[in-house]
């Protein structure tokens, strides 16, 4: 990976920070469609204009490297969906509980504007 530490705290932080402002509900019916079908990937749908606004210096980063800096964006969106899943968002019983493990490798960022 050629971002550095650095770099890919700050793109972290700011990916978070527009998950929790603008696809908190997204998260939540993704986790929900998810749990209906164990073997699916779902996508939530960014818009790169919005994300970009909050932070440029992320959409240079994901001008130079893409790939990088959609797995950063994964890892973070898969953290935001289980801790919403922890925070009791949903009503989970303890036979759900391994489902909800799993859940951290179903969902991705899709970029799209």
């Amino acid at each position: 990976m050629l971002i550095s530490p650095e770099q890919e705290a700050l793109i972290d932080r700011v990916f978070e920070t527009y998950l929790s402002d603008h696809h908190h509900n997204d998260i939540l019916q993704l986790i929900e469609e998810t749990e209906d079908n164990e073997d699916t990937h779902r996508p939530l749908v960014v818009n790169a204009m919005t994300l970009f606004e909050a932070n440029m210096e992320i959409g240079d980063y994901f001008n130079a490297y893409p790939t990088d800096v959609l797995a950063i964006f994964d890892k973070v969106l898969n953290r935001k969906a289980k801790a919403v899943t922890d925070d009791g968002s949903l009503k989970h019983n303890e036979g759900q509980r391994k489902q909800d493990q799993r859940l951290v490798h179903t969902l991705h960022a899709r970029i799209t504007g």
